[in-house]
């Protein structure tokens, strides 16, 4: 069994009991502790579950956590993913930061950085509060409090008069064809910003391509993301999804 095989396993215990210590899974699977040690840094390390004393404990059960709950794994590998976005900027220009707690680490990065940013994330828009610049345009209407962003159809008419250098994006699942989030409001949201960049980054685990997260609308086809920032080298089957002009990093190695 490979390790993606049991993590996949993993969480579906972790749908049944909640709650396992290390000793367990490696009970569970005939591993080493120390196999059984990675498998839980690796889910924990990449915000699918909470670490505690002695094994890790579920975050959702097959549905999309809120902002707040997703924001309290603290996720060094989330900031490695969110220096590499960091490169994609560049004074000058202006861009689009969607709604991720990937995202929202970025965001003090650019803080000092002569640009204009627009989001529809209140907690973006907080982490750029730090310095005159770069200036912010918090987009305006209703707030949706469990993901904290924020949409209305004027939202919409004011992406379609502005032209991005860059949509940085993100998503809850990643299917074959697309992005999908939980929320019509937010894919709407990110669909038309994407259509008015030059380039589009998506950050995105790789879990995301094999989660079974209720997530129904699709914001962005594959075949439109120019960069994909992920945790882990992705398979030749889930690669040949993009375009291939598509540049796909990981952060780190397998």
């Amino acid at each position: 069994m490979t390790q993606e095989e049991r993590l996949i396993q993993i969480k579906q215990l972790l749908e049944k009991k909640h709650q396992l210590s290390t000793r367990q899974i490696a009970a569970h699977f005939n591993v080493s502790f120390d196999t059984a040690r990675r498998d839980v840094i690796h889910l924990t390390e990449t915000g699918q579950a909470i670490r505690v004393h002695g094994g890790l404990m579920e975050i959702n059960c097959n549905s999309v956590p809120d902002f707040l709950a997703r924001n309290q794994v603290q996720s060094p590998v989330k900031m490695k993913m969110a220096r590499i976005a960091k490169r994609f900027v560049h004074p000058g220009q202006c861009d689009f930061i969607g709604s991720s707690t990937t995202l929202k680490q970025l965001c003090p990065m650019l803080n000092g950085i002569d640009m204009q940013i627009v989001t529809n994330s209140i907690d973006n828009a907080l982490s750029l509060l730090a310095t005159e610049i770069p200036s912010v345009r918090l987009l305006g209407g209703v707030i949706n409090k469990k993901q904290r962003f924020i949409y209305s159809e004027t939202a919409l008419e004011i992406l379609r008069q502005i032209h991005f250098n860059t949509a940085f994006i993100g998503g809850s699942r990643i299917r074959d064809d697309g992005v999908y989030t939980p929320s019509m409001a937010d894919s709407k949201i990110i669909e038309t910003a994407a259509s008015r960049a030059n380039q589009v980054v998506l950050v995105a685990e790789k879990y995301k391509f094999t989660n079974q997260s209720s997530s129904p609308y699709m914001s962005v086809p594959l075949n439109q993301i120019d960069v994909l920032i992920t945790d882990t080298p992705l398979p030749e089957e889930l690669k040949h999804h993009f375009n291939p002009k598509t540049q796909i990093i990981p952060v780190l190695k397998e």
